[in-house]
């Protein structure tokens, strides 16, 4: 019987052992060129999977995964073009050996079309920044516009949501999804702080920024052009996300035949917890929260076909109050709102048999209908209520196609936009309404071994202005070296601004901007990148509003300076950090600005760094923030002066931190989020609000513009059963 045992419990050790060494695939070879050179620090990866490594400085990896036969094995390097080993048993596994084609002049391309464009979530060696890194950078709370301020050439206003890029106001830079138009990105109603976005990062694969040019078939704004591609598809899964300020729920799932996918979430909050942290003269008079369900959907019904789809419903309620100045002495502003919003687009991309040739159709659309009450605390004036209703509807049809290396691209743009505003103590405004279409049409052409050019024309027709305008682009690249890249892109945008909701303007003429951009691009590994640029833009046609409130297109303006950024993973081991400065020239007269000034929203030198720390010891991550701007400009009545802006703020700094934990329990995956926001808490200035009417003693009395708390704690648990997305809030691999 013993011997039995024995017999039983040896057969068990060997099985178990065998089981292991199967689930565990060590992988090794080399990575080189097509004549045998090492190739240093490619990255290696299975399809599919969160293994992978980096060969080393001599080409060669080694590493394990769990992933089962076959295995399709990547290697890929921004110099080169990516390859793919299928490995089917395990006698393949030992000498792995990649041999990697140079890119030609036509991977250009990716950097030179939008060369100021960040390019986020692309493995290939474009990265940039990663949809994660908005989740691990304190100063952003998870949210995607807040992160992204401290990328080169955005400014942080403080008290106002949007993108401000090198001079531009938030209303001058274009959001879209798949190429649909996001008209309004934030939520609304807020008090002397900027608003959160209203999408989640982590519905989308990738995302970029162009802080400077982007190519014809782009509908930008004046300044800048954030694009969002929506995530794919990912194995069925249910997600739970907890925390004081919210909670939500959502699952995906797959089918048998990994050909249809569909996700859907639902998240609801209540920030009573904020209140703990409120200065003492703000208030949350009455409830505040909201309601958010989006639904994604990805299908490939063949090999050439690809259809995603995005729709996203919200209902938010809102109450705030906070000081104002008055000449009656102390008195607040409470403001009531209530906001409904629904955005939903599809995009279908079909590809030819032919190979060379696809077509990309879109269609979406959006509403807003929002309602705010505004009443005064004493009551010096009576209630006002104010409606507004917008509506957006967009086609868009695009062909690419190849002619030898000739790459070619045309398309057409069909939007609709409509918009009426009720106010209460006002005279009724004659509704928006707006009919363009664009066509356009671009080249990419080689030239020779190491430059390439490409060249685009789009023309639009608005029937709002009863006109049509050529917006002509080039942009040209040359490759320095094998890590660096010079390129200069120039071109002529416009747009017709958004003034209706904000100012009651109906507009004219659109306003128009000049850019150049000379920007040079070293990339000496995938996780290591060093970027400089110039850039120079000329405004014309900029709205100007005189005393009684008629509008001109006489105003201009101009903005200039230079971005640095430098962005490296591994340099000191187990740390990543991102380090950007810009430096900012920029003048102009517009709105109720009648000379070249320098606009309230720009700060001349602003600059700010992420550091995160990969703690193997005790599994976490640990993520630091610091940033630093110099004044901004207002004005103040009570000082004589020939300027409009005739004082300064002083500068901000301010520095966050955050603690990521990850654990797995069984088939349940999650990380545990804490993060502080202004750790030092301090008191920034953003500017100072002015009674319209002087006091008795002749003095127009202010109150200070601030953040309405001051330091800001967050935690939140967040875990998934089916698939393991940790790596989508935090990273490991440092």
């Amino acid at each position: 019987m013993k011997v039995k045992r024995i017999l039983i419990l040896s057969i068990s050790v060997l099985l178990m052992v065998s089981l292991s060494s199967f689930a565990q695939t060590r992988l090794s070879g080399k990575v080189s060129d097509r004549v045998g050179k090492s190739i240093p620090f490619a990255n290696v990866y299975p399809l599919g999977s969160f293994d992978g490594t980096l060969a080393d400085s001599l080409g060669r990896f080694d590493f394990t995964t769990k992933v089962n036969f076959p295995i399709k094995l990547i290697a890929g390097h921004r110099n080169y073009e990516p390859d793919t080993i299928v490995i089917r048993g395990a006698e393949q596994t030992k000498t792995i050996i990649f041999r990697l084609r140079p890119f030609n002049t036509r991977r250009l391309q990716e950097v030179v079309v939008s060369a100021s464009s960040m390019r986020i979530g692309d493995r290939k060696g474009q990265v940039i920044m990663k949809p994660l890194d908005v989740y691990t950078n304190p100063a952003g709370g998870g949210d995607l516009s807040m992160a992204l301020r401290q990328m080169p050439g955005l400014q942080d206003v403080g008290t106002e949501e949007g993108f401000f890029v090198r001079g531009g106001s938030g209303s001058e830079t274009t959001i879209s999804i798949e190429g649909i138009r996001v008209k309004r990105f934030y939520d609304k109603n807020n008090l002397n702080a900027p608003s959160r976005s209203r999408f989640e990062t982590g519905m989308f694969r990738g995302l970029s920024l162009a802080t400077g040019g982007y190519s014809a078939g782009k509908q930008g704004g004046l300044s800048g052009l954030l694009e969002l591609q929506l995530a794919g598809k990912q194995s069925s899964l249910v997600s739970v996300g907890l925390s004081p300020l919210f909670a939500s729920v959502g699952a995906g799932y797959l089918t048998p035949g990994k050909c249809f996918y569909i996700e859907q979430n639902i998240t609801v909050s209540n920030p009573e917890v904020v209140k703990l942290f409120l200065k003492p003269e703000y208030k949350f008079p009455k409830t505040n929260a909201n309601l958010v369900y989006t639904n994604r959907l990805v299908w490939t019904p063949s090999d050439r076909d690809n259809i995603r789809a995005l729709v996203l419903v919200k209902r938010d309620l809102s109450s705030i109050q906070g000081p104002i100045p008055s000449h009656m002495g102390n008195s607040s502003v409470h403001y009531d709102g209530a906001n409904s919003y629904v955005f939903g687009m599809c995009g279908w991309t079909h590809a030819l048999k032919d190979g060379k040739t696809s077509t990309h159709l879109s269609i979406g659309g959006s509403r807003d209908d929002n309602s705010l009450d505004i009443d005064h605390k004493p009551a010096t004036t009576p209630l006002a209520n104010i409606k507004t209703r917008e509506g957006d509807t967009q086609v868009r049809l695009r062909l690419n196609s190849r002619i030898s290396q000739i790459r070619l691209a045309t398309g057409v743009d069909y939007t609709f936009t409509h918009a009426i505003i009720k106010h209460s103590r006002a005279q009724p405004l004659s509704p928006l309404s707006e009919h363009e279409v664009g066509l356009w049409g671009e080249a990419l052409i080689p030239l020779g071994d190491r430059c390439s050019i490409e060249t685009g024309l789009r023309t639009e027709y608005s029937d709002l202005c009863h006109s049509a305008i050529f917006l002509p682009r080039i942009a040209l690249a040359m490759r320095l070296h094998s890590t660096g890249t010079l390129s200069l892109d120039m071109g002529r945008y416009a747009a017709l601004g958004d003034y209706y909701v904000r100012y009651g303007i109906l507009p004219k003429r659109r306003e128009q901007a000049y850019q150049a951009n000379l920007t040079y691009e070293w990339r000496p590994s995938q996780h290591h990148l060093l970027r400089f640029q110039l850039y120079d833009k000329e405004y014309k046609s900029m709205t100007l509003i005189d005393p009684l409130h008629h509008t001109n297109h006489e105003g201009k303006g101009y903005s200039r300076g230079f971005d640095a950024f430098w962005k490296a993973t591994g340099l000191v081991p187990n740390i990543e950090h991102w380090i950007s400065y810009t430096y900012t020239d920029a003048k102009r007269s517009w709105l109720r600005v009648h000379s070249l000034e320098r606009p309230d929203f720009v700060a001349t030198h602003t600059a700010s760094a992420v550091i995160k720390y990969w703690c193997k010891p005790i599994s976490s991550l640990f993520n630091l923030s610091l940033s630093y701007r110099t004044g901004m400009r207002y004005q103040d009545p009570n000082e004589k002066s020939p300027l409009y802006y005739n004082k300064e703020t002083p500068g901000v700094f301010s520095m966050s931190a955050s603690y990521n934990y990850p654990f797995m329990i069984k088939k349940i995956t999650g990380v545990v989020v804490l993060s502080v926001q202004n750790l030092f808490n301090s008191d920034p200035t953003y500017g100072y609000l002015f009674s319209k009417t002087p006091d008795s003693s002749g003095v127009y009395p202010s109150v200070r513009l601030s953040t309405p708390y001051r330091q800001f704690y967050l935690l939140g648990i967040f875990f998934n059963i089916g698939i393991d997305r940790r790596k989508e809030i935090m990273n490991t691999n440092l």
